[in-house]
C-alpha cells in the first residue's frame, strides 16, 4: 500500500513538473514569435536560468540584465584596445567605441529603472539609444580607411539583445 502511495505521489509530481516547465517554454516561444529574431531570442532565453519560469516582464528583465553585462564588457574591451592601439585610425575607432559605450551604460541604468517601474515607453527609447551606440561603434570601423573591427561580435550581440528587448517590452505595453 505504501508503495502504491509513493508511486502516485511521484507520478503527480512528474506531471506537475512537466506542465509547469512546458508553460515556461511555451511563453518563451510565444514571446519570441513576436520578435524579429525568433531563433536568437529563443536560444538566448533558453540559455538563461530563471527564464523557463519567468513571465514576460521577467523575460524582459533577463534581456536587460544581459545587455548591461555586455555593455560593461565591451566598454572595458574597447578601452583596453584603445590603450594598446598604435595606429591612429584604429585608436580613434576604439576611442569612439569607448565613448559611446560609456553613454550606453548610463542609458542602460535608466532602462533598468524604467523597466522595473513599468515605464515601457522610456524603456524602449533607452534600448533604442543603446542599439544606436553599438551601431555607431561598429560603423566607426567602416569609415575610410576601413579596418576590421575586433568588436563586431560584441556590437552585434548588444544590437540583437537591444532589439529583442525592445520588442519584448512592446508586448508589455
Amino acid at each position: 500500500m505504501k508503495l502504491l502511495r509513493w508511486i502516485t505521489i511521484v507520478l503527480a509530481l512528474l506531471i506537475f513538473y512537466q506542465s509547469f516547465t512546458s508553460v515556461g517554454a511555451d511563453l518563451i516561444e510565444d514571446t519570441c514569435n513576436k520578435t524579429s529574431n525568433f531563433k536568437f531570442c529563443v536560444s538566448f532565453l533558453r540559455s538563461k536560468p530563471g527564464s523557463a519560469t519567468a513571465d514576460v516582464q521577467g523575460l524582459a528583465q533577463i534581456v536587460a540584465d544581459q545587455i548591461q553585462i555586455n555593455l560593461k564588457d565591451t566598454f572595458s574591451e574597447a578601452s583596453k584596445l584603445y590603450k594598446e592601439a598604435t595606429e591612429r585610425v584604429i585608436k580613434e575607432c576604439f576611442q569612439i567605441c569607448s565613448e559611446v559605450y560609456a553613454v550606453a551604460i548610463d542609458y542602460m541604468n535608466g532602462v533598468l529603472i524604467n523597466l522595473k517601474s513599468k515605464n515601457y515607453s522610456n524603456t524602449r527609447d533607452g534600448l533604442s539609444v543603446v542599439y544606436g551606440d553599438a551601431d555607431t561603434c561598429e560603423e566607426s570601423f567602416h569609415e575610410e580607411p576601413v579596418r576590421p573591427s575586433p568588436l563586431t561580435k560584441n556590437n552585434n550581440d548588444v544590437k540583437n539583445l537591444a532589439l529583442i528587448g525592445s520588442e519584448i517590452v512592446l508586448i508589455l505595453g
